[in-house]
């Protein structure tokens, strides 16, 4: 049985394996039939060059040891303490583990003991179903859009952390 691990991004080489896979999300999207998904992309590059960058936390999973998938968190500017949910990508050879649903529970514990109140995503429904059916899953329900990003056929989603 595989050894599966979560953890915040350490030190450079956690960083670096984080962006591997961050742009391996990027290359998906460019690629991806969806098509308004490549919008997303815009700075993109340089997003990976700078991270940790504007996130607070970088998760990442490993399999036996080795980089597998990830999500990255900001705080968001609003009445309520909110954080937001981003990049969440696995592997192609991990998939099947559950390490995006991980991934998740991981995201939002760690945005419980930090102190967030509820969880936002913006997501391209095309794209990704998988991903938005584990976003239901996990108790995410539809919202209005929360944000400026340009991509028209969005979907939004929000969780409240804490009751």
């Amino acid at each position: 049985m595989a050894e599966i691990l979560v953890r915040e991004a350490a030190g450079s080489e956690d960083v670096a394996a984080v962006r591997r896979l961050m742009q391996a999300y990027g290359e998906h999207l460019a690629v991806n039939p969806a098509g308004a998904a490549s919008i997303c992309l815009e700075g993109y590059e340089r997003e990976l060059e700078g991270l940790p960058g504007g996130y607070a936390v970088l998760l990442l999973a490993l399999v036996d040891g080795e980089p597998a998938g990830c999500v990255a968190l900001r705080s968001l500017k609003q009445a309520e303490p909110a954080c937001e949910m981003k990049r969440l990508w696995v592997d192609g050879r991990f998939r099947g583990l559950r390490l995006g649903r991980l991934l998740v529970e991981e995201a939002i514990g760690w945005a419980e003991r930090t102190g967030f109140g509820a969880m936002y995503l913006d997501t391209v429904p095309t794209a990704m179903p998988e991903a938005n059916r584990l976003y239901e899953a996990m108790g995410f329900v539809r919202v209005e859009r929360y944000n400026e990003n340009p991509v028209a056929d969005l979907a939004f989603f929000r969780r409240e952390i804490r009751d």
